[in-house]
């Protein structure tokens, strides 16, 4: 089997697959730029990744710090031994999930799919399916160094990202079924910006805007048992020659003679 066929359990989720077009989406418009010196000036890129959630202590063993003596560890030059984070970065966490209702259309409606056949070749089918509305609630906290790098962001977000914003992802798997799912996200109104007051040595408060979105995408629900080729086929080809008799070649060439055909 080839690698751009492998399964894997994440292929499954619709919504891993909406946050994931949500991230590159916000990668690709946020920035702002710094002045370093009277000659250079940089942009500053704003990555946004999901927030990571779980034991710290399981976090920091498989994923901060590495270490010779450990088991199975391995030492590599291009990793650090400690936490290193990156600022500015933004932070997306996925706090609830609803169906809108009122948008439900018929079940009966049949949508477009691809699918590869025994052969390695895609081929599109159609079939009976319900698209379900979902309404993912997200909060957003983006990192910064600075009260200045604040304003420039939150700026920015306005400029670059108030007020509707389209992208579109495919889900499903070969095997299965391809299909792209619009969605949409709206900015909101209102950006809080923290700035901290007091330090401390264990403080990891700092700079931050922090906002909440509102990302409306669908699960699609297929009925494969009315699944339909679409298109036509063809099974066989068949070609079939005739042989001209003397007498029919006896006429073209008179005809050719007189100029009547070339």
């Amino acid at each position: 089997m080839a690698t751009y066929n492998v399964k894997y359990n994440a292929d499954d989720s619709v919504v891993r697959h909406v946050i994931i077009g949500l991230l590159a989406d916000l990668n690709n418009k946020v920035f702002f730029y710094r002045q370093l010196d009277a000659d250079n000036r940089v942009e500053v890129d704003v990555p946004f990744y999901y927030a990571i959630s779980g034991d710290e202590d399981f976090l920091r063993d498989n994923l901060l710090f590495l270490t010779k003596d450990g088991l199975g560890c391995t030492p590599e030059g291009a990793k650090a031994d400690g936490n290193y984070d990156q600022v500015p970065r933004g932070i997306v966490n996925m706090t609830g999930m609803s169906i809108d209702s009122g948008k439900l259309v018929n079940k009966r409606t049949r949508g477009e799919y691809s699918r590869m056949n025994n052969n390695g070749a895609m081929i599109g089918y159609t079939a009976e399916f319900e698209m379900i509305p979902i309404n993912m609630s997200l909060d957003i906290e983006i990192i910064t160094s600075s009260q200045l790098d604040n304003f420039k962001i939150t700026e920015m977000i306005i400029k670059r990202l108030y007020k509707s914003n389209y992208f579109n992802i495919e889900v499903g798997h070969l095997n299965e079924g391809t299909y792209k799912i619009a969605s949409y996200y709206a900015m909101p109104e209102d950006y809080a910006t923290e700035r901290p007051i007091e330090f401390s040595f264990d403080s990891k408060e700092g700079y931050k805007i922090t906002f909440s979105i509102e990302v409306n995408s669908f699960i699609p629900s297929f009925e494969f048992d009315t699944e339909m080729h679409i298109g036509n086929r063809m099974f066989e080809i068949n070609a079939y020659t005739t042989q001209q008799n003397d007498s029919q070649i006896d006429r073209t060439s008179d005809l050719v003679d007189k100029g009547v055909i070339d």
